[in-house]
């Protein structure tokens, strides 16, 4: 069984946006929730603002937006305050804040209502793991080759990366954005250029440097976090 849901986006603070539309698009009756699909922050008082196409019911959203931690079982209720505009939203993080190295799942759920009484077709499901700027694990795997005519002509590839939500590159000195897989042909003077990596709405997820001074193939290099 099928049904056609309505348009509600969800976009979160700071640099990291993240954008779903139920615009006429079928989904089985099995699935009771949108996943959003999983997020990387260090921020441990990160704010996310959820935007909707009509004005919200704040007393209605402080009732149904919950955060359980993954990692210790816990669960409680998020607040949430008007955003920018009447259809925007922020959802506060718990007392304290997020604990680092922690799982969470948030949820909006579907009872939330706008100033219309309208209600969400489907609860909304946003993973996120809270971890260090630095020194976090999230690397990139990429290939080097150094022209032997012309020692500045480099073509550089970034072929894979373990950061979630992670699309496309740019490298320092280029202006093309490129899906991960894709190659970069650029002059570049220097040893080391910056790579800065986004998800597919360009939204910037984080950044590395990457050796390009001699041929190389498949280079690890560490991945700092975006803000």
């Amino acid at each position: 069984m099928k049904r056609i849901m309505k348009k509600v986006a969800l976009t979160l603070t700071l640099v990291v946006i993240l954008c779903v539309s139920y615009n006429t698009f079928s989904i089985s009756a099995e699935e009771d929730f949108k996943n959003m699909g999983t997020k990387v922050i260090s921020n441990v008082n990160k704010i996310w603002t959820v935007e909707f196409t009509s004005p919200a019911d704040i007393d209605s959203l402080n009732n149904n937006i919950r955060i359980e931690d993954l990692t210790d079982g816990s669960i409680s209720n998020l607040s949430a305050s008007q955003g920018e505009d009447e259809n925007s939203v922020e959802i506060n993080p718990p007392s304290g804040g997020y604990k680092l190295s922690h799982n969470y799942k948030l949820v909006i759920d579907k009872s939330s209502k706008s100033k219309k009484q309208e209600n969400l077709p489907k609860s909304v499901v946003l993973y996120f793991n809270v971890t260090s700027k630095e020194n976090n694990g999230y690397t990139i795997s990429a290939n080097v080759e150094v022209s032997p005519i012309v020692d500045i002509a480099k073509t550089i590839t970034i072929s894979a990366t373990n950061l979630p939500g992670v699309s496309k590159y740019k490298i320092e000195g280029s202006n093309n954005l490129c899906d991960i897989g894709k190659s970069v042909f650029l002059f570049a003077a220097q040893d080391t250029v910056k790579v800065y990596l986004y998800d597919n709405k360009q939204n910037l997820l984080g950044t590395s440097a990457l050796d390009v001074s001699a041929t190389k193939n498949n280079i690890s290099t560490d991945i700092t976090l975006a803000d």
